[in-house]
């Protein structure tokens, strides 16, 4: 408890310290957020398939 009371006197003393934990949060936050590459292929590649396969129905041939 006495470590936490003394990183709250350093951030109030520096208020740029604030600044820098409240960035590097949400970098952090970001990052955990961020799909794998891995998943961000797969993705990208279901969403092909998905459109290849809308195309077959739009470009159907003419019924004779």
């Amino acid at each position: 408890m006495d470590q936490l009371t003394q990183v709250i006197d350093a951030v109030r003393a520096h208020p740029m310290l604030d600044v820098g934990i409240g960035a590097a949060a949400v970098a952090g936050y970001l990052l955990l957020r961020r799909k794998p590459r891995l998943q961000r292929e797969a993705d990208e590649r279901l969403s092909a398939l998905r459109r290849d396969k809308a195309d077959q129905y739009t470009k159907l041939r003419d019924p004779q």
